[in-house]
């Protein structure tokens, strides 16, 4: 059986892209040895080891139950807050620690007090993950062994790192392709730009270290806060994913 590891990026709601992908590794009989995953990524990943299908994840997101976890914080440290109580989270995540899943898991997160990128291969996968997904300030960063956490993605996008200890081919899943700038033309295109070259540079760096790499322009046409588009961003992970995977043979 082939085997990979998997670098998982952020990206919210493009996060089904991946689980088109998950899809696609799992009918081509690809076995997944290890996942380093940062904000989405982190819990798809994470919840894939745990047993939970691709298929199972994308009617999970979908749900009425999983929306009705975010409501408007009123401004109290962050705009929007979670309801990690809510049951959908134990059907979406339902296992304790990352010790306890099948495969290795390395969940990132930073650490506002120090500024430090940290990675994580035990611990409360609930925790770790939403800190890892914390984007400040539309979510509080979250307490962690007196840090705070908060999304990976603001310090390296799509994490390899812990995948080079094994010797498996790095596929990277980056929901974040590099794009060109247009003209600037405005205060405001000029500060866009910064903060996307600031933000993802990083991630270019990483798919210099990933054996393969999946992505698609077209996702820059998705919005990171939308759930419309769910279904099209699986099938599109789906098809992108078989010809570059079958490198893996």
């Amino acid at each position: 059986m082939r085997e990979i590891s998997l670098a998982l990026s952020g990206g919210a709601a493009r996060g089904a892209y991946h689980l088109g992908v998950l899809q696609r590794i799992d009918d081509m009989g690809i076995s997944v040895k290890a996942i380093c995953g940062t904000s989405i990524g982190a819990i798809i990943g994470a919840s894939y080891l745990a047993g939970v299908t691709p298929k199972r994840q994308l009617e999970i997101f979908k749900s009425n139950e999983f929306r009705d976890i975010f409501s408007f914080n009123y401004f109290r440290k962050s705009i929007f807050k979670i309801n990690y109580n809510a049951q959908i989270i134990n059907e979406l995540i339902p296992c304790e620690s990352l010790e306890k899943l099948s495969m290795p898991m390395f969940v990132t997160a930073l650490d506002l007090i120090s500024g430090k990128e940290n990675y994580y291969s035990s611990g409360e996968i609930p925790k770790l993950c939403f800190g890892s997904s914390a984007l400040v300030p539309l979510f509080a960063p979250v307490e962690h062994d007196e840090l705070l956490l908060a999304d990976g993605g603001f310090i390296n996008h799509m994490p390899y790192l812990p995948l080079l200890e094994y010797d498996y081919p790095v596929v990277g899943v980056n929901l974040h392709p590099a794009t060109i700038a247009k003209k600037q033309n405005s205060i405001y295109d000029f500060l866009k730009r910064t903060v996307y070259l600031n933000t993802f540079s990083n991630s270019q760096n990483s798919e210099e270290h990933c054996d393969i790499v999946v992505t698609n322009d077209k996702l820059r046409n998705y919005s990171l806060v939308s759930f419309k588009h769910l279904d099209e961003m699986f099938e599109l992970g789906y098809a992108d994913s078989e010809k570059l995977l079958a490198k893996c043979s």
